[in-house]
């Protein structure tokens, strides 16, 4: 049992008021974790970032990883070799105005001229090998052209083609998830909250329920599997994660996992009580699900033990979901994950072909012996064939602040400069809304929540140099773009 205020370890940190680097320390508060710190500019903080100071020992334990402590000049990049997934921002422009919106997007923003997401693009393979992308915004469906930006991503070698959206379109134009699914896109990484209309519109602003089941829907007669996404705010919809899982395990034939992102601070976002950790948003799942327990939703290893977190569920024939890490001791989680490449951990979570390849070689379920996990039942390998990967993303704000983990992040965003860059310090602002790692390092995007859109003067430079544009918000003017809520807007 640790005293208050003793050390659990020291890191690089960053400042909330300025994100530039400083010492930080993270520090037993009560049952709590704190991250605490001092910039000689805007003096000393304290933030909890973990809910219980147990959970964060076995988290660390698990994982066995000591997040890398940066130079004060090494540059936040991630290396090509460890960059499970490249988010390619294609448009500032969406048609809703979230309440919670990473990107501070809205219908008043721009697309990316295209040759820009050619660069992009390129970057992303400039070592050679196409990583897993997810196109994304914005609201990457208010280009017209997404379809034809999938088929130069599949041209370029991309075989992973993630499109994170609200569903909108997708649930309410006929054929467009075909169209997508005939494109190349591999995955729909679909925003999806809860099944109650409130959720909705305390998020979202408008209920769009309705249209997110029909996006379902439209997967499901085009063939496109679903990941589905929602950001859970505590006191408006984490009551709802347990009929979440409950719905993806009643949809298995066209869901294939559940991505749980608790909310995190930064971009646009409503007051909502503080950081709701990774150990808090499992621990309030498992209460709402029977036979599933907060540790079994075990750290993912190709990134630091508190961002991400993921369980294998299956539901029993008397309809108990239950949870495989039961079968899983430490020893063999260190097993598993030496099994299993950091770039296949995405296609698993994600519950693709490959994905599901590499489960069935590490635990040797489908016929190569080569491989079988000791001390595991054959009647738990069969249960392989029927299953719902549910994982937690704790995306870092600046009370999270950790410039070490950002060095060994895994979720990448390509930029201006050619760099893949780690997604959170991308997107990260300070209390006052500034995207200040962005704009320190010219990596692009807006200047701070709020700001005009960062592609607009592009766009339309490139609309006059007669470069290859789509026709939506970059060829008209940003007011154009329909805002789906408008018609419910007072």
């Amino acid at each position: 049992m640790s005293s208050d205020g003793s050390v659990l370890a020291e890191t690089t940190s960053l400042c909330p008021d300025c994100l530039e680097r400083i010492p930080g320390r993270y520090e037993v508060r009560g049952d709590h974790v704190h991250l605490a710190r001092e910039c000689p500019d805007h003096g000393a903080s304290s933030r909890q970032v973990w809910g219980s100071v147990e959970h964060w020992r076995w988290a660390h334990e698990m994982a066995g990883d000591v997040s890398p402590e940066p130079a004060p000049e090494e540059d936040l990049v991630v290396d090509h070799d460890h960059a499970c997934l490249a988010v390619v921002e294609v448009t500032e422009s969406c048609n809703l105005s979230c309440s919670f919106c990473f990107a501070s997007s809205s219908p008043s923003g721009a697309h990316r001229p295209t040759e820009e997401v050619i660069d992009l693009l390129e970057t992303v393979k400039q070592d050679g090998e196409a990583r897993p992308i997810q196109f994304s915004g914005g609201e990457p469906t208010v280009r017209d052209d997404l379809p034809d930006l999938v088929e130069l991503a599949g041209g370029m070698g991309f075989s992973h083609i993630e499109v994170n959206t609200n569903g909108i379109r997708l649930g309410t134009e006929d054929g467009y998830a075909r169209r997508l699914a005939d494109a190349g896109v591999t995955a729909i990484y679909l925003q999806f909250d809860g099944l109650s209309g409130e959720a909705s519109e305390d998020i979202r602003e408008v209920d769009i329920v309705a249209e997110k089941r029909a996006a379902i829907e439209a997967c499901r007669e085009a063939g496109l599997p679903v990941v589905l996404v929602p950001t859970v705010v505590p006191d408006v919809n984490d009551d709802e994660m347990g009929e979440i899982v409950s719905f993806a395990m009643d949809n298995l034939d066209v869901i294939e996992s559940v991505n749980f992102q608790p909310v995190a601070q930064f971009g646009r976002y409503e007051e909502h009580g503080g950081r709701f950790s990774l150990d808090q948003a499992a621990g309030a799942l498992a209460d709402q699900l029977d036979g599933i327990g907060q540790r079994d939703f075990m750290p993912i290893p190709c990134c630091s033990a508190t961002c991400q977190m993921a369980s294998i569920l299956v539901r029993g024939d008397d309809g108990e979901i239950s949870s495989l890490a039961q079968y899983v001791s430490p020893e063999l989680y260190q097993q598993m994950s030496a099994m299993i490449g950091e770039e296949q951990w995405l296609e698993m979570m994600a519950g693709t072909e490959l994905g599901g390849d590499a489960v069935c070689s590490a635990v040797g379920c489908c016929g190569d012996d080569s491989t079988p996990i000791p001390g595991v039942a054959d009647e738990v390998l069969e249960m392989f064939g029927d299953v719902l990967a549910v994982s937690f993303t704790g995306f870092m704000d600046v009370d999270a602040g950790d410039a070490g983990k950002l060095s060994n992040c895994c979720v990448s965003v390509p930029t201006d400069t050619g760099d893949l860059v780690p997604f959170c310090a991308y997107n990260m602002t300070t209390d006052d809304g500034e995207y200040a790692i962005r704009n320190r390092n010219d990596w692009g995007g807006r200047d701070s929540v709020g700001a005009p859109s960062s592609f607009a003067d592009r766009a339309a430079k490139a609309v006059e140099a007669e470069l290859p544009e789509p026709d939506a918000a970059s060829d008209a003017d940003p007011g154009e773009v329909s805002h789906y809520a408008g018609e419910d807007d007072d």
